[in-house]
This record gives C-alpha cells, structure tokens and sequence, in this order.
C-alpha cells in the first residue's frame, strides 16, 4: 500500500505489522485499535472508512489506493451455514447447508471442510488449482462449484448439492430396478454430454469412473476433479498412484494423457454401468490389468447392453490407436443417434467457442510436482523413455507392444482366460469375440 505522499512527494510501498491474537478460539486481526477476524475484512474496512492506517506508527497518513475486488468465487465464511453432516473423507468432513449468493438468495449446497492439521502448502495448492479449474465449468451433467471460503480456518470448498450420490452405489443399491434404457438414456448419455463439454473447456478429467459421477433425478453428473488437468496434452514425469483399472493402454505405456485416454476411460464407465456399478476386470490384480490391457485384452460387456453401444465401445472406445480412436464428441453423436438424445445447449455453445479459441494450438502440461507414490497391488505407470520426447502416442504405444511381442516369442506361451481380447490392429470392426446374443430389444 502506499504512503499519502507530503511535502516531499515521496510515494512508497511500506510494510505494517497486523497482531494475531486468539480470544474464545477465534483468531483476531488487528491493527492498533481496529480488530477483525480476518485480514480480508482488516483490510475491508480501511478501504470502507477511508481511513490512514497506523496514525501512531507513521509520520504520514496511508490509504489503499487500488483494491482487488472480491471474485464471485472467492467465498466469505459468513455467507455459509453448515446444517448436517453428511460424511467425512480423507480431505475432511463434507456438510449439507446454505450459501448465501450475492444476490441475498439462499441455495442448498455441500460444503467440504478440510481437516486443518493435515493441510500442507502442497495439498492447498492441489485444492486450489482444482477450483481454478472448476469455477469454469456451467453444464447440467458437471458438479457446479460456487466457490471456496480460505479467509479464515477452516478452509472449505462450496458445490451444489446432489441428493442421489454416487453413481457405482446407486446402481448396486438399485440392482434389478435400473432399466436398459435408463443406463443407455440417461446415465451413458448423461456422462458423454459432460466429458465432451469438458473437452471442449481444454480439461482432460483423468478419472472417469462410476465412482466419480454422481446421479440424481435421473441426471448424471461428472464429479471429483482431483487428478484433472487443463490443456491437450498431460504427461507424467514421476510415479503416482494411479486408477489403474481405468486407464488407456498409451497411458499405462507411457505415462501419457490426453482428451482420447478419457474417451477409453469412458468405455469403461459404460461397461460398469451395465455391470450394475460393479468393479472392472473382476479376479485380476492391478499389475495383471496393466500388462494385459497394453497387450490388447479387453473385457466383455454385459450380455443386456445394446449391441450398438457394444460396437460403439469395443471397436471406438476401446480402440487400441489413440489416433483412431474415437473424439468425445463422436462417441456422443453416436449416443445421440441411439438415444434419440439432444445435447444440452451448453454443449452447442462450448463447441463454438473451442472452434475459434483452440483452431491449431496443442497445449502440454508436465507434472513437475508429481510425488512418487508405490503400493504392492497399486503398480504405477512408467515415465516416459529418455530421448523420445518428440515420439508421438501412437509410436510409444506401438514401440511398447512390439517390446511386449519380443518377449512372448522366447518364452513359454499360455492360453489367456478370462474376458475376451481384442485385435491390436484398429482396423478391426469385429468386435471383441464371441458374445451372447441380446435377446431383449430397446424400445
């Protein structure tokens, strides 16, 4: 802030010591005489009062000459009321309550309050890039945030509040009741729209899964932004722990995202949810899924899926080139030609500002921040090899099979079992094996 200039016309930026004293467990911001809860509400009322800051400590009055405004994001304790608990997690304990919007309005939110012991600088900065990311996001198949509250302790996060929780337990708790169409209607159809929208606002997701979507009032909506990243191009550089069972097979390869690995990671959503909300690649362990799928297996779908959403998946999801594989967009497109389905209007809206923002631009992000994270059942991915960073996904996946291929050759060969196995070749339009006829018809 800046010195109210005298005779001398000398404007300097000065520091002044703001006292943090406790009282009935409430921290206290003052400044000589003036005391508030919080630095921000410190601050608020100089700029308010007009008055000069520490007349006792300065030779000339100071005034803030440019404040910065509050973002509609940036939340205020005070217009938050907790009301009852819902459940509490590693990040802390999540409540059900009110926020109150600029507008007076009152809404029904979910509030997440960090444990404060166990917020390290690091976890904050995951949190807040994380909201950063989300404050973007307006589509009725994504969790909306209304913003985080860090002004004082605790720090909180505000979203919208779902009743119907998430997607993998309702679909397990509803076993039997949920219908074909449902799934295909509303629940596939549903996730589709709000990963291409995501797409569209340059988010890879990167853990796309039943349990990350919640759903309510037959809606489903994309959830838990913890491991997204913004741009088109996401690579890893260290060892994470990682949802390995959801992960594409470039991925698992070379440590390498990108808007196709979340298509991939979509077909198995889909395939769990005609699995009622059951676990992917049943009986196999995280380092069997690994090996298996960057050698071409795939798993079968359940024998009630539509038998366009099976070659919609297996030959286009699932397609083993990232290059072939199918956009988001395509997959929704195909969904809307078998639901019937039209996409919401933030979808056409999105579409329209990505094809002017992103015509010709390729973004990259690099996990420089990664911590290598190891479990014996939790294999991580590799970093991608030294001296082939100009390789493009296709090459590094087919540089790994062919290594994969070698290796097979000299030792003892063994029949798979299990779930049937894809063709490498993206050329193939047969499916993935022998399957059931399906002998319900969608109406």
């Amino acid at each position: 802030m800046y010195d109210k200039a005298d005779t001398n016309n000398d404007s300097r930026i000065r520091h002044f010591i703001i006292q943090r004293t406790v009282k009935n467990k409430q921290p206290n911001y003052c400044i000589d005489t003036v005391s508030y809860h919080s630095v921000p509400e410190l601050v608020d009322h100089y700029v308010n009062k007009k008055e000069p800051i520490s007349i006792t400590n300065c030779t000339t009055p100071c005034y803030l000459k440019n404040p910065i405004n509050r973002q509609a994001w940036e939340l205020s304790h005070d217009d938050i009321t907790q009301l009852k608990k819902l459940g509490e997690g590693a990040f802390g304990e999540v409540w059900s309550g009110k926020l109150r919007l600029k507008s007076k309005r009152k809404v029904d939110v979910a509030i997440k309050i960090a444990k404060t012991e166990q917020m390290t600088k690091e976890k904050i900065k995951e949190l807040m890039k994380e909201a950063r990311l989300m404050r973007n996001f307006e589509h009725p198949n994504v969790v909306k945030l209304y913003g985080v509250a860090v002004e004082q302790e605790p720090l909180m996060i505000v979203m919208e509040l779902i009743d119907g929780g998430a997607l993998d337990e309702y679909l397990k708790k509803n076993r039997g009741k949920v219908t074909v169409q449902e799934k295909t209607d509303q629940m596939c159809m549903g996730a589709a729209w709000g990963v291409e929208y995501l797409h569209y606002k340059l988010c890879i997701h990167r853990d796309l899964a039943a349990r990350n979507c919640l759903y309510t009032n037959n809606t489903v909506k994309i959830s838990d932004f913890g491991l997204s990243r913004e741009g088109n191009i996401y690579q890893m550089t260290c060892a994470k722990r990682l949802p390995i069972k959801w992960l594409a097979p470039e991925t698992l390869a070379t440590g390498i995202y990108t808007q196709k690995t979340d298509v991939y990671s979509f077909g198995i959503l889909c395939w769990e949810i005609f699995a009622n909300g059951e676990e992917p690649y049943q009986g196999m362990s995280n380092a069997e899924v690994q090996t298996k799928v960057v050698e071409g297996f795939r798993m079968e779908l359940n024998v009630e899926t539509p038998e366009a959403v099976v070659e919609l998946i297996n030959q286009h999801a699932w397609d083993v080139d990232p290059e072939t594989r199918y956009s988001m967009s395509q997959v929704a497109r195909e969904l809307e030609k078998i639901t019937g389905g039209t996409p919401p209007a933030a979808n056409k809206e999105a579409a329209k500002k990505a094809k002017n923002k992103n015509k010709g631009t390729v973004e990259q992000t690099v996990d420089k921040d990664a911590t290598v994270e190891k479990t014996i059942d939790q294999p991580t991915v590799d970093s991608p090899t030294p001296g082939k960073k100009d390789a493009t996904v296709e090459e590094k996946v087919k540089e790994k099979e062919k290594d994969t291929g070698s290796k097979k050759k000299g030792g003892a060969g063994s029949k798979r079992k299990g779930p049937t196995k894809v063709a490498d070749s993206a050329k193939n339009k047969k499916g993935t094996g022998p399957r059931k006829k399906n002998s319900r018809e969608r109406k």
